[in-house]
């Protein structure tokens, strides 16, 4: 009897410990794969889903795109984060958009499509006015990426932009490794290598909503920016060459600050006026009216991050939702952080160099010479509070 009465909780406590664990399973809310399959210049393009622990992420190999972004919220309920399209045939069709590729091989800006480099002047493709945006017309945003590993939390992607590409010099070889951390973190590195001097400035642009996409705006997010400088632009968002200081002013966000309190809010567009595809509100509407004194109508801009060791990732931004309770740490290796808030639906925090560095001196070199090695590494990192 005993015996009998040991084998019995033995079986019991067994059962609970596996409904425990199957209670505390992730229910990530991923999107279909089929959507998203086709070739591509000869090159399979997928859907691939990474993982670990809480934490998901989805991503396509055709631009690097961040197709979702999926943690728990205050009450362990999950959501897609990032704004993203239905199928690959609106990726295709990007130009852009409200969603989130990698960039390069210059990401942000180029004033007037050109830029001087060891005495030679280089004329690139010119895709925003009278300025090259985010690497011209073919970066890595219109790229099939080849898939070099895809594991269970990791996903590694490769590619070569030709020299002469958009004007730029330079065989560009690439790899770029998507992973989710221990902590809970989506991790994007990159590493690139040259045969030939250029200019390299490599990002994501990803954008961010913690409350879920279609879930409302990001007005009454949180941000805090461990900058204490912008770069200062003209009206077409070139830089001018001057840093100014953010003390003060409504680009202060050395204490988390209520993104809504420096930003004008007008009432949003209404039905026909304007939207997004893919599930999110990717529309400009809603723009009207006099901004009041002390705000901005949006942010585009640059931040001067401070790094207590130069190459160092370290923690340099943070955004919360109080009503999701979702925080996100940022945490990079580079010198800027490009925040852009676009029709106020989500946020864009783009690790980086700065914009226009190559036709400035004293801005921070984006020079890579054949032998060296570019790195750059940024981790987004969620928790909740």
């Amino acid at each position: 009897m005993k015996k009998n009465s040991i084998k019995l909780f033995t079986l019991a406590a067994v059962v609970v410990c596996c409904m425990s664990a199957n209670a505390a399973k992730p229910k990530f809310p991923l999107l279909p794969t089929a959507p998203y399959d086709t070739i591509i210049d000869g090159q399979k393009v997928a859907l691939y889903t990474i993982k670990k622990g809480k934490v998901a992420a989805q991503i396509i190999n055709y631009g690097g795109f961040v197709v979702g972004l999926y943690a728990p919220d205050k009450n362990g309920e999950y959501a897609n984060l990032v704004t993203h399209y239905d199928d690959i045939h609106q990726y295709m069709r990007y130009n852009m958009g409200m969603v989130g590729p990698a960039l390069g091989r210059y990401a942000n800006r180029i004033a007037n499509g050109k830029f001087t480099l060891d005495g030679k002047e280089y004329n690139i493709t010119k895709n925003s006015g009278q300025h090259t945006l985010h690497g011209g017309a073919k970066g890595f945003d219109h790229t099939a990426w080849k898939v070099v590993k895809a594991k269970k939390d990791k996903l590694i992607l490769s590619c070569v932009l030709p020299d002469g590409l958009d004007g730029f010099p330079g065989t560009l070889t690439t790899t770029l490794t998507y992973s989710i951390t221990k902590d809970g973190g989506l991790q994007i590195s990159y590493e690139a290598t040259t045969d030939k001097a250029t200019v390299v400035n490599l990002s994501n642009h990803t954008y961010f909503n913690l409350d879920g996409v279609g879930n409302g705006d990001i007005m009454d997010h949180e941000l805090y920016i461990n900058a204490a400088f912008i770069t200062e632009t003209d009206r077409s968002n070139i830089p001018t060459g001057d840093l100014g200081m953010v003390d003060g002013s409504p680009y202060d966000f050395q204490k988390p600050v209520r993104i809504g309190d420096r930003q004008y809010s007008p009432a949003p567009p209404q039905p026909g006026q304007g939207g997004g595809r893919g599930g999110f509100g990717g529309g400009f509407g809603g723009f009207g009216g006099q901004v009041p004194e002390g705000m901005v109508r949006n942010y585009d801009n640059n931040f001067c991050l401070i790094h207590e060791q130069q190459g160092k990732v370290e923690k340099v931004a943070t955004l919360y939702s109080p009503k999701s309770g979702r925080f996100m740490e940022v945490w990079n290796n580079h010198p800027g952080l490009q925040v852009y808030t676009g029709a106020r639906t989500a946020i864009a925090l783009e690790s980086q160099m700065y914009p226009d560095s190559p036709n400035h001196d004293f801005f921070p070199s984006t020079t890579l010479r054949p032998g060296e090695k570019y790195q750059h590494t940024v981790i987004y990192k969620l928790s909740v509070k």
